[in-house]
């Protein structure tokens, strides 16, 4: 357990440590940076994955990889990947809250602007279901939802990688 770790915990960390800067300027910038930061991650995890995964085949374990070695790293950099990038965004947003409440508004706008297509795909109880889950939303919930939304992409991502990545020495 100690080698995927050591294979992994860089790559986690470079990588949520890129989130967070990505969500620091966006918000630098004026823009939404929590759904960019969203965005981001979907495109930073199977990049830092696959690094890690190649890292240890190569340096570690001699040109070998078998799928459960791979999706043991996978798990642990996106797992650190989405912790530090949680991490970022509960703490800024502990400091200036402005930015969840411009993110809540703009949701429950959304959520007006297309009541009837949502009413009329769905049904009613569903869209004032949706309201009010919005309505009640806390920073917890924008934390909570960035961090599911690295870590279930990342072991899809992982999955995938191991696959590909897969070696023995018979090959």
């Amino acid at each position: 357990m100690h080698n995927y770790l050591k294979a992994a915990y860089l790559f986690g960390i470079i990588g949520g440590l890129f989130c967070g800067l990505a969500f620091l300027l966006t918000y630098i910038m004026g823009k939404d940076p929590i759904s960019f930061t969203e965005i981001f991650g979907y495109l930073l995890i199977p990049v830092f994955v696959f690094m890690a995964i190649k890292n240890f085949r190569q340096n570690i374990n001699n040109g070998e990889l078998g799928f459960g070695q791979g999706m043991t790293i996978g798990f642990f950099v996106y797992s650190i990947l989405a912790l530090i990038s949680a991490l970022v965004i509960f703490i800024v947003l502990q400091f200036d809250t402005a930015i969840f409440e411009e993110f809540k508004t703009a949701n429950l706008a959304l959520l007006e602007e297309k009541k009837e297509v949502l009413i009329a795909q769905l049904d009613e109880v569903s869209y004032e279901r949706t309201l009010k889950n919005i309505s009640n939303m806390t920073i917890l919930d924008v934390v909570l939802n960035d961090f599911l939304r690295k870590v279930f992409p990342g072991l899809f991502f992982t999955i995938i990688i191991s696959i590909i990545l897969k070696r023995s020495k018979n090959q």
